[in-house]
């Protein structure tokens, strides 16, 4: 798959959702106006669901591999570098959750977060109901956060994040 190209649809997607139900939006009209052809789409999406589903797992990968470069991450410097990442695609993200889809984004938060706990990104407990909770909580906040304009900075949510982490482990 071609990053660029998913980012092209993705993005393209939200802003004709601004106007249209996804349901109302045809793949001739996405495609044009990302400048992908129909093959491209449909080879690698079968609904404008995985358009979103790819562009969030994306976005989380994005994440990981800048955690593993760094050093020293605390639980507030790698809440911070997370919604410093998020805030690229907070208007489109946005979107979809206003027009419905905050159970889709949701859900691939809540995975592709489970995803950064086992590999230690999060920190905490190694309980699997910590996890799941933790998981759970953390996709419900970015939501609020992305519904909300993204008011508070990616340095303010670090601190909230903390805070709340650091809380909730002792529930382990």
């Amino acid at each position: 798959m071609d990053l660029e190209k998913n980012t092209r649809l993705f993005n393209t997607l939200a802003n004709l959702h601004l106007n249209k139900q996804l349901d109302e939006i045809s793949i001739s009209e996405l495609t044009e106006q990302a400048q992908v052809s129909r093959m491209y789409f449909y080879r690698n999406f079968t609904t404008y669901k995985d358009i979103i589903d790819q562009h969030i797992t994306e976005l989380l990968n994005h994440f990981l591999r800048i955690t593993t470069k760094r050093n020293n991450l605390t639980i507030e410097t790698t809440a911070v570098l997370f919604f410093e990442t998020l805030q690229f695609d907070a208007k489109s993200l946005t979107v979809f959750l206003n027009n419905g889809e905050t159970e889709w984004i949701e859900h691939d938060f809540e995975i592709g977060l489970g995803k950064l706990i086992e590999h230690g990104v999060v920190q905490g407990s190694n309980d699997k109901y910590w996890r799941a909770y933790t998981a759970g909580g953390l996709s419900r906040v970015i939501t609020i956060w992305l519904q909300s304009n993204t008011q508070e900075s990616p340095k303010v949510m670090g601190e909230k994040i903390s805070q709340i982490i650091l809380q909730n482990q002792f529930l382990s």
